[in-house]
């Protein structure tokens, strides 16, 4: 489910709400059935190109906020959860009330077509392909001798949180992640850790070596170590289990 809502800033505020959005998003983050979460402000009224002229003229200084969720149930672990309450409780008098609450518009919207195009073509690869590869990888497995031991070592490592399905299944949500994917296919090197027949994925880290030494101190093992190649850099690691767990630099 979607929605956008709009939030009205009291004149005097709008320094202290913008500069309170980073953490807030950073936390929202962390909701895993929370898909979208984009928070746009106006263009000022001094926007000198006529063609970027808002139709009717936009309500100054405002937030719009446009937000996708896995399911209704996420949407109210958002909005019942400590990111949102907490921001509303520390900076809800920095918005127009009413019945002592923060004033807002909301529409819940439906899908009916259209898509998402990666913006993140930062690489030269990308830059080269496009988007002409189609089906993408969007989903991985780790099918586990010890599933509690495995994933106390992923959310460890990665901080990843679970939402279980019916059969036990231990899903992990990311949010929407507006860049490039990126896979391919190689010749397999004797000898040559992370390159044995099979397949891998690969984790974007912020921290290679960081993320190297959690995953150590975890219960990992080395694999493969820091490498660089057509301006990629990355490293293995394996899990508790022995699985290879690629980690790429994010750039």
């Amino acid at each position: 489910m979607s929605l956008v809502s709009q939030w009205f800033i009291r004149h005097g505020c709008v320094e202290q709400v913008l500069s309170a959005l980073p953490a807030y998003v950073q936390e929202v983050m962390e909701e895993p059935g929370t898909l979208i979460y984009l928070v746009h402000a106006p263009l000022p009224e001094n926007n000198p190109n006529p063609l970027l002229q808002s139709l009717p003229p936009a309500v100054r200084p405002s937030l719009l906020f446009f937000e996708e969720y896995a399911s209704e149930d996420a949407f109210l672990a958002h909005v019942k959860g400590p990111a949102f309450t907490a921001f509303v409780d520390k900076y809800g008098q920095c918005f127009i009330s009413s019945d002592g609450h923060p004033y807002n518009t909301v529409t819940f919207l439906r899908r009916e077509q259209g898509f998402i195009r990666g913006l993140d073509s930062r690489s030269p690869q990308a830059e080269q392909i496009g988007s002409l590869n189609r089906h993408p990888a969007v989903m991985f497995e780790i099918i586990a001798r010890d599933q509690d031991t495995s994933k106390a070592f992923y959310s460890e490592v990665f901080g990843w949180r679970y939402q279980n399905g019916g059969s036990g299944f231990a899903y992990v949500h990311f949010p929407l992640q507006l860049r490039t994917l990126l896979g391919g296919i190689g010749q397999s090197e004797s000898g040559v850790p992370g390159m044995e027949p099979g397949h891998s994925f690969y984790l974007l880290v912020e921290d290679l070596p960081l993320a190297i030494d959690r995953a150590l101190a975890a219960g990992g093992s080395p694999h493969m170590p820091i490498t660089s190649v057509d301006g990629y850099t990355f490293a293995m690691v394996k899990d508790p289990e022995g699985n290879p767990v690629g980690l790429l630099q994010a750039v």
